[in-house]
This record gives C-alpha cells, structure tokens and sequence, in this order.
C-alpha cells in the first residue's frame, strides 16, 4: 500500500508531463542566455579612479603631517619646577605630566633624580632619555641666594660664593654690567639674572634652540610669556653675541627645515620652495621679499646664507 502510493505521488497526466518539460525548457534556455548575454553586450565597469586618488591624497597628507610633526626640544631643568609645556615639549605624555605636576601641587619635593621614577606611569625608556637632563640644585641653591643677596633679597645665613660669580657680578645692583651672553648661557646661569625663573630660563634656551641663537637680546620679548617688567629687569644684565648664530642655506633647506624656523613657518616655506623652483637661487634678500613680509625677513636674514 505504501508503494502505491509513491507511484501516485510520482505520477503525471500526459498535460502535467508536457508542462514539466517546457519549464525545465525555459530554465535551461535562461541559463544560456545568462552566460551568452556578458560575451555579446559590453557593460561599463565602474569608475574607480576617482576615490583611489582622493584615497592616496588622504595617505599623502597623513604622511606629511607626521614627518612635520613637532620635535622635541630638551633642555636642561628642575624636576621640581616645571610647568605642563616645558614637559609637553620634552615628550612626557599627558597622564605622567598630570601626575608630576600633581605631586608638586600638593608640596612633593625631588632630593634626588630616582624620585622622578617613582611617578606613576614614568617608563624606564622614558627616564632614561631625561636623566641627562635634570638638575637638582644642591650647593647651587645657597649660590643663587647668595648673589640674590647682591640685588637687595633677604636671604637666610651667610654661606659661601663661588669665585666666578664674585668676578661676574658687581656688589651693586645699581653697579651691575651685563656681562651673561645669551647664547651661551645655561639654565643654571639664567637663574642669576633679575626678572628670570626657572621656567623663563627653559623657555628662552628652548626659543634659542628654535631660532639658531639669539643676535640681540630684544629677541627675549618673543619668548612666550615673556612680559615687558621682566624684560626690562633682565635685559640690562645680557649681551648677545651675533657671531655665533646657527645659519643654514635658504638654496638647499627642505621645507620640514624652513618650516620649523620661528620667523618662517610652514606655509612661508612651501611659498620659499616653489619660489625656488620657479627662478631657481636665492641671490640676495631681495629675492625673497616677494614672499616672506618685510617685518620677518628683516628678522630672518642674519640667520640665512645665500652661497651657492
């Protein structure tokens, strides 16, 4: 019974048959026409160019800003006075600058450069690239009292002075000649004239690494935060010595070079290296005046060398 009605399920009138058969017929033939139709009718394939070139526009800009990304300037400092950009400018990540500046705040002191450390999220690496770099006065603090003596600051007992700074500076404020010369002064140093801290000195050594040196000391009003009373306290006590100014050729600087100069600028120095293309060397500083505004190029010269 079971067989029977297999074959009944399996069973087609002679109509039912035919309609089979012309279904699989017209299966067949759509397949067909399927595979021929793509040999026959070219279709368009689409345009990609477009996208892989805004695509590779992206990557390039990428890539450049990564190589014009700022270097860091290290310079000598105190571990116990430092503010968030002079920390930002030697590479100390964002959590570990908050943690250091934390522990200051709240009265930590560092006897010794190990402290340093003990910060939470300092790395070994990290340390290492900044030990070079600490100073943790010791003796040099009594000095810097010392001769802040000689300027009219109260100060606690009477301690020993070192020699050099007898012969440098004079008993007087009022008596006193500038004798400290900008571009080879230290931190330690800076910390002797009026008008200068701790964090002052980091900034004018970091803005002198910037620059190439320093040919007058009226450039110390563009150190940033560098107020007018502070100036006018520190100025009468420094020389600068132009002869010893770092210079490059404006014929043969990159732009990452030109850029990274504070009177030229990025934008500056693409204008300077198409310019240069267009009518080959700069001869003289005239030529130029057609892109760098007079104010900058003015500046600018002493630290340019136009030799072919």
């Amino acid at each position: 019974m079971k067989i029977n009605w297999i074959r009944e399920l399996f069973s087609f009138s002679k109509r039912e048959r035919t309609g089979i058969v012309s279904l699989l017929l017209i299966i067949f033939i759509l397949i067909v026409i399927g595979k021929l139709i793509p040999r026959f009718i070219l279709s368009d394939k689409p345009d990609f160019s477009k996208w892989e070139a805004e695509v590779n526009y992206y990557l390039a800009n990428t890539k450049k800003q990564v190589s014009e990304e700022k270097p860091l300037h290290r310079v000598v400092f105190n571990p116990n006075e430092v503010d968030s950009a002079c920390l930002a400018d030697m590479g100390v990540p964002s959590r570990v600058r908050h943690n250091w500046l934390k522990y200051i705040e709240k009265g930590g002191r560092f006897r010794e450069k190990e402290g340093v450390k003990k910060i939470f999220g300092m790395t070994p690496n990290l340390f290492e690239q900044l030990d070079s770099f600490m100073v943790i006065p010791k003796a040099g603090i009594t000095e810097v009292k010392s001769v802040r003596n000689v300027f009219g600051v109260k100060s606690g007992p009477e301690v020993k002075r070192d020699t050099n700074f007898r012969q440098t500076y004079s008993k007087s404020k009022k008596n006193y000649v500038g004798v400290l010369e900008l571009n080879s002064a230290d931190s330690v140093h800076l910390l002797e004239i009026p008008g200068i801290g701790p964090v002052f000195a980091s900034r004018i050594i970091r803005y002198r690494n910037l620059l190439g040196g320093y040919f007058s000391v009226s450039q110390l009003r563009e150190v940033y935060g560098m107020r007018e009373e502070n100036f006018a306290a520190a100025a009468q006590y420094l020389t600068a010595d132009a002869s010893s100014l770092k210079t490059f050729n404006i014929n043969f600087s990159t732009v990452k070079e030109l850029g990274r100069h504070p009177y030229v600028g990025f934008i500056t120095a693409r204008k300077i290296f198409n310019l240069r293309d267009k009518i080959g060397k700069f001869l003289s500083p005239r030529d130029l005046s057609a892109v760098v505004a007079s104010d900058s190029l003015k500046r600018l010269i002493p630290y340019v060398k136009f030799t072919q």
